[in-house]
């Protein structure tokens, strides 16, 4: 079955990484439009990832799952379906430099042809998100879609 990994280094502490990919709220100011996140003490819960008027065809779009593990400044590990299959998403975060290391993972692809589109897509679109995240974090820059530019946050 095929995997994605990526890895970036941001110049940011592990601590603002981590807050950034575990609350709605740092979601939300760098990617997503109106993701929602509920997680028990446990370290497990829900997350809702939502785009509006994504991408070129101007597609709104929501996908989502159990989250299956959060450890503090550690680890965000969540489920969701981009294909036909869930799929594991594993952000693991690493001291680095004069940052963090994210280490990122996804696995659960099928070798159906639905499942290789949709993992060909994502292993993109995951290389882009860790960009547009770092960029996010070191230089306070986010993409406006509807004005097809960059914006100093």
């Amino acid at each position: 079955m095929p995997e994605i990994d990526h890895q970036v280094y941001i110049k940011e502490s592990i601590v603002r990484v981590f807050d950034t990919l575990t609350t709605a709220e740092g979601w939300n100011a760098w990617f997503t439009d109106q993701t929602s996140i509920h997680q028990e003490s446990d370290g497990t819960g829900e997350i809702r990832l939502k785009w509006t008027g994504l991408g070129k065809d101007k597609k709104d779009l929501v996908d989502g799952g159990k989250i299956l593990e959060t450890i503090p400044n550690k680890s965000f590990i969540f489920q969701w379906t981009p294909g036909e299959s869930v799929t594991t998403i594993e952000f693991k975060l690493e001291p680095y430099r004069d940052g963090t290391l994210v280490v990122f993972k996804e696995t659960g692809y099928s070798n159906s042809d639905n499942d290789i589109k949709a993992c060909l897509n994502c292993a993109v679109g995951w290389g882009e998100t860790l960009t547009l995240l770092k960029v996010y974090l070191e230089e306070g820059l986010v993409y406006k879609e509807e004005s097809k530019e960059i914006q100093q946050c």
